[in-house]
C-alpha cells in the first residue's frame, strides 16, 4: 500500500513539473516558437469559454513592452472632478496598445491587460489613470502605490527572470524592468489559496509562472454571456492553471477589462481572442506586451 501510494505521488509530481509538454498541452495550438495557446470550453461547473497561453521565457529574442507613463503624468486629472486625481497613465485598449507599439517599431505579438485603476465611476469614459499601486515600465516608475515594491505583483527584472510575489528586496529595487500589480494573488508554491466563491462569477484575467520561473501562463476567461459563457470565480482560475504548469498565480483585473490579442499571422493585425457581451473593447490603464526580434 505504501508503495502503491509513493508511485502515485510521483507520477504525480512528474505530470505537474512536466505540465507544460505533456498531456495537457498535448492538443495545443502552436502560435510560434515558444507559445502555444489552447482554447477551453467547459460545461461544468458551468458554461464557461477560456483561453490560456504559455510561453517560455528562454526563447531568444523574447522581450517585454507595457503601457508607459502619461505625457501629462503628474498633472491633475481635468475629467475627474470628484476629488483630485493625479495623471499616470492614458487609457488606452489592449488592442490599440497593440497597434501603436508596433507603429513605434516595437514588434508586439502578444498583448494583455493587467491593473486595476481609479477612477472607475460614472461615466466611467475618463482619459486618465490611476492604478494606486506600484507600477514599473521600462525601468521607470509609473506608479508609487501605498509602498514601492510590495504588493500582488507581476515582475519582469532587467536580466530577464520573472516572478509573481507581494515584495520585491530593497536591493532588487533597481533592477526591475517591469512590474504589473493586481488584485490578489491566489496560488503560490502550487497551492491555491483563493476562497471557492461559487457565485462570484466574472469574466477573468490572470498570470501564472511555473516553478522555475521559466513559463509565464496568461488567461482570459469569457464571462456574463448566458448561453456561451457564464463566467469564472477565482477558484477556477487555479483549476485551469496549476494543471496547465503554473505554481504562483495572480489575478489581475477583470470585467470588461479582459482581454488577449495576439498578431494574425498573413493579416498582421491585432486580434482579440475573448469576447464580450455587445463587442464592447474597453480603454484600460495598463496593457502587457510581448515582442519578439
Amino acid at each position: 500500500m505504501k508503495n502503491s501510494i509513493i508511485a502515485v505521488l510521483l507520477t504525480f509530481l512528474s505530470w505537474v513539473c512536466c505540465a507544460n509538454d505533456g498531456a495537457y498541452w498535448r492538443d495545443a495550438k502552436k502560435v510560434r516558437e515558444g507559445v502555444k495557446l489552447k482554447a477551453l470550453s467547459f460545461k461544468k461547473p458551468r458554461l464557461m469559454k477560456a483561453w490560456v497561453m504559455s510561453i517560455d521565457l528562454k526563447t531568444p529574442g523574447i522581450g517585454f513592452v507595457t503601457t508607459e507613463r502619461a505625457k501629462e503624468w503628474g498633472e491633475i486629472m481635468s475629467d475627474y472632478t470628484n476629488d483630485v486625481k493625479l495623471i499616470r497613465t492614458k487609457r488606452e485598449s489592449t488592442l490599440d496598445f497593440m497597434s501603436r507599439k508596433r507603429g513605434e517599431g516595437r514588434n508586439v505579438e502578444i498583448a494583455i491587460n493587467t491593473a486595476p485603476w481609479v477612477p472607475w465611476c460614472s461615466p466611467w469614459t475618463h482619459t486618465w489613470a490611476d492604478p494606486e499601486r506600484w507600477v514599473v515600465s521600462d525601468g521607470v516608475e509609473v506608479c508609487a502605490g501605498k509602498t514601492p515594491g510590495k504588493g500582488a505583483l507581476f515582475v519582469v527584472y532587467k536580466d530577464g527572470r520573472a516572478e509573481i510575489t507581494s515584495e520585491v528586496a530593497p536591493e532588487l529595487l533597481g533592477r526591475v524592468l517591469h512590474s504589473h500589480p493586481g488584485f490578489e494573488i491566489i496560488a503560490t508554491n502550487s497551492v491555491a489559496i483563493a476562497p471557492r466563491k461559487l457565485k462570484d462569477l466574472h469574466p477573468r484575467t490572470a498570470f501564472g509562472i511555473s516553478k522555475d520561473r521559466r513559463y509565464l501562463y496568461l488567461l482570459v476567461v469569457d464571462g456574463r454571456q448566458p448561453g456561451y459563457s457564464l463566467g469564472a470565480n477565482l477558484a477556477d482560475l487555479n483549476d485551469i492553471l496549476l494543471p496547465a504548469g503554473a505554481s504562483d498565480i495572480l489575478n489581475m483585473d477583470g470585467g470588461g477589462s479582459t482581454a488577449l490579442v495576439v498578431l494574425d499571422g498573413p493579416s498582421k493585425t491585432p486580434r482579440m481572442l475573448n469576447r464580450h457581451r455587445k463587442g464592447s473593447i474597453r480603454s484600460v490603464a495598463l496593457n502587457f506586451g510581448i515582442t519578439f526580434d
